[in-house]
């Protein structure tokens, strides 16, 4: 990610011992081409940017943003309405000064009396000429011989040595301050060589592999999330969001496990805590990934309703709980539970005599339900295409008590392919064993009874009939 530019002015230091008597913070502002205007101050949590403060600048285009408690440490945004902006870091010194340029704001900034914060500064007008440099070189690249390239290639390379140089530079100038916090939270751990150890059969698997499990358990080690810093920069919420959703498999064994130790590495501060097990929380809710629900109960049970997370308000931990308990019993990996149903003969029989020897799909749906109107007619055509094979059978189950009205559903829709089944007497409960919350849901299960997909459409069985039953 490419830092921008921007621009600070300077505080006049005899008001600076001033200021710092009478506040925790203080940012003197000098612009005079910004005079009468207003100037903001915005803060980023999250990945997002939110209003800090505000400033009236006066005739001179000068004026202080100052308070009596101290700004968290983080990367700041100095806004116009305009849109013209400039990134400022905010360190641990925080009474200094600022002096902006609105034609060049960020590439001009300029600041006196925070060293971390000048630096900073310093180190993106820096970036932003290696940019410039870099960005000639691939114009010359695309026209070059290859005799040229070569050369052009050491160039670009020597000016990738120079930016990480400087950042290890700062990094070691300021090991705790906001500055290492944000530029180590930048960098992604680099992959160690591939050695044949094992004597590989396949080298590219192996090589893949190791790709892999180096990044899953190492991909996060900039990032220290007990330090609430590192979620007060810009690129926080992405960086999670790309080990989730990217590099690690998008399978639910694959990211459960990755996520739950983002949770356990967040412990060491309760506000990191807090964000990051909320942050675990929401994807799982939000994830159209199967299993997601999994996390979910792992998440709410383990840390929300334990009592863990203090933060959690009544409401909040009402909702979950009553989640967990639609969900729960008939999670993706879990033995299905073996519910007797009905026949239209009154006939009961349980879910795994009716099932096939593969697979086994159950598949819940009311008559009044929109969705289960269009997805019936399909499941019921896929159904002849393996009317007469063993190994799958699809387990319609009518949810409510009308017999006439579910007569004339199968009629209309042709579902004799279907095992038809409903619960008139209630002795099943399967609303309990299963979430059928929504309509229409399905489940597969395997030859071992387990939960092996849930909540999916026909065309995602037919790949899985595909799959499975070759």
């Amino acid at each position: 990610m490419s830092c921008k530019n921007w621009c600070l002015a300077c505080l006049m230091l005899l008001v600076m011992p001033i200021m710092a008597a009478n506040s925790n913070y203080a940012i003197k502002v000098k612009a005079p081409e910004l005079k009468m205007d207003t100037l903001f101050l915005g803060h980023y949590y999250m990945g997002k940017l939110y209003v800090q403060d505000s400033l009236s600048l006066d005739k001179k285009g000068v004026g202080v943003f100052t308070a009596d408690k101290k700004l968290p440490e983080g990367m700041y945004v100095l806004y116009l309405k305009s849109g013209n902006y400039a990134d400022l870091l905010i360190g641990d010194d925080q009474v200094f000064s600022i002096q902006l340029d609105t034609v060049q704001m960020a590439q001009s900034l300029q600041i006196e009396g925070a060293e971390q914060s000048a630096d900073f500064a310093e180190y993106a007008r820096f970036l932003t000429a290696k940019q410039s440099e870099l960005n000639s070189l691939n114009s010359l690249y695309k026209e070059a011989s290859e005799a040229e390239k070569v050369t052009l290639t050491q160039q670009m390379n020597a000016l990738s040595t120079q930016v990480k140089e400087k950042q290890q530079s700062l990094i070691q100038k300021y090991p705790n301050g906001m500055v290492g916090v944000f530029l180590r939270g930048l960098m992604v751990p680099e992959l160690p060589a591939w050695t044949d150890s094992l004597n590989c059969a396949n080298v590219d698997s192996c090589k893949a592999m190791h790709r892999y499990l180096f990044y899953k358990n190492h991909y996060l080690d900039n990032l220290n999330l007990s330090d609430v810093r590192i979620f007060r920069t810009p690129y926080i919420a992405n960086t999670l969001n790309t080990y989730l959703d990217k590099v690690l498999l998008q399978i639910n064994d694959s990211i459960i496990p990755s996520a739950l130790q983002m949770i356990e590495r967040s412990r060491g501060n309760d506000t990191t805590f807090q964000i990051i097990a909320n942050h675990v929380l929401n994807y799982s809710v939000k994830s159209k990934i199967m299993g997601m629900d999994n996390l979910l109960v792992e998440v709410g049970k383990r840390y929300y309703l334990s009592g863990l997370a203090t933060w959690a308000d009544s409401t909040l931990l009402a909702n979950l709980t009553s989640e967990i308990n639609k969900i729960e019993r008939s999670l993706v990996g879990m033995e299905a539970h073996n519910i007797p149903l009905s026949d239209a003969n009154g006939q009961y029989r349980y879910l795994y005599d009716m099932g096939g020897s593969q697979l086994t799909v159950l598949f819940f749906y009311e008559p009044s339900c929109g969705h289960c109107r269009k997805t019936t007619p399909i499941l019921a055509e896929f159904a002849k295409k393996y009317k007469d094979d063993p190994r799958i059978k699809i387990v319609a189950v009518y949810m409510l008590e009308d017999q006439k009205e579910w007569q004339e559903f199968m009629e209309k829709h042709d579902m004799s392919a279907l095992v038809n089944v409903w619960d008139p007497k209630r002795v099943s409960n399967y609303w309990y064993w299963y979430d059928t919350s929504t309509t229409p849901m399905m489940y597969v299960m395997d030859k071992d009874h387990k939960i092996f997909a849930k909540k999916i459409d026909v065309p995602t069985l037919e790949m899985i009939a595909k799959h499975e039953l070759k």
